[in-house]
């Protein structure tokens, strides 16, 4: 966020009237400022008149008008900015003036709508797919703003299925800075709940991607687990779209999974991969995702070779599964 920078500096010099020989009330000559602070730490400050006598005379009357609005500083000073003017009293025959010349100081993001007050993070009426960090949306053209912490935001379509009338609301991809995106809950389309879920055959909203406490990615699939699949095609599988940062979960026979394809660390990975091995893939110590390979230890491995680990190349949007080697 840019800012300018506003320097400001108040100088008031007051020409106080003399005392005529033999007056017995006397006046000060001095304009004093009250001040109301308000909740925002703004302050409302009309400039006024004070005297020692019992009969005080009229409020002063400025050039610049009665009420000013002040910006308190960081020493406990308030600045007042007022434009160049003078201030004088009309009930005073000897009539003093003051003098203001101001140069304003604060700062002030470039973004604030000083027709409203309300102060952005971002720059005002971003597309679709921009960066942005301000949650309430007000950087973005759609007013919508998908931050995922530790990852950012994207300006999107929606925040949750709430969004979108006709399906659910497809997360953002941090991996290809994609915003977040309205579906017709088809299968593999973004999810909350199964209600967002259109297609007969994929109406499951389950989890496939997850980021605990960070980011998870539910899409409408076939099943949730292994509960929901039939007797042919026993295991509830991850079908994982890295490019896309999606996927969906599908019922897979067993021994049905290619090497490098995705599969159910947790569960019954093992009998769903053709080779009986479903490694676990770390990405950064937090991302998980199961991978069909040649091997889950050493031990699975020919004398002398040694199971290399699972990995994920995001770059390239691939699963590559174990190998002995």
């Amino acid at each position: 966020m840019k800012y300018r920078l506003w320097s400001a500096l108040l100088f008031i010099v007051a020409c106080s009237p003399k005392s005529e020989p033999g007056d017995t009330d006397s006046q000060t000559g001095t304009e004093t400022a009250g001040a109301t602070q308000g909740s925002t730490g703004e302050a409302s400050v009309t400039m006024g008149h004070s005297q020692t006598s019992a009969s005080p005379s009229e409020p002063l009357t400025t050039t610049v008008g009665q009420t000013v609005t002040t910006f308190p500083t960081s020493d406990g000073t308030t600045l007042v900015p007022v434009t160049e003017g003078s201030i004088t009293d009309p009930s005073d025959t000897h009539s003093s003036t003051v003098t203001t010349d101001v140069i304003s100081t604060s700062l002030i993001p470039e973004t604030t709508d000083f027709t409203t007050g309300i102060f952005c993070n971002d720059p005002p009426a971003q597309p679709q797919n921009s960066s942005c960090t301000d949650a309430s949306g007000c950087g973005c053209e759609s007013g919508k703003c998908f931050v995922v912490p530790a990852l950012g935001g994207f300006c999107g379509e929606c925040l949750g299925d709430d969004d979108c009338p006709d399906g659910g609301c497809t997360v953002i991809n941090p991996v290809a800075g994609v915003g977040s995106k309205c579906n017709l809950g088809k299968a593999g389309d973004g999810c909350e709940s199964d209600a967002a879920c259109t297609d007969p055959t994929a109406s499951d909203c389950s989890p496939v991607l997850e980021v605990p406490g960070i980011i998870t990615v539910a899409t409408c699939g076939e099943c949730k687990t292994d509960l929901d699949c039939p007797p042919q095609a026993p295991h509830c599988t991850p079908d994982y779209d890295i490019p896309d940062f999606s996927g969906q979960k599908k019922c897979e026979p067993a021994d049905s999974l290619p090497q490098n394809a995705g599969c159910d660390f947790d569960g019954t990975g093992n009998q769903a991969c053709a080779s009986g091995f479903c490694g676990e893939a770390n990405i950064m110590g937090l991302l998980k995702l199961g991978i069909c390979g040649q091997c889950n230890s050493d031990a699975d491995c020919p004398v002398n070779q040694k199971c290399s680990d699972p990995l994920v190349d995001l770059d390239m949007g691939l699963l590559i599964g174990s190998v002995c080697q």
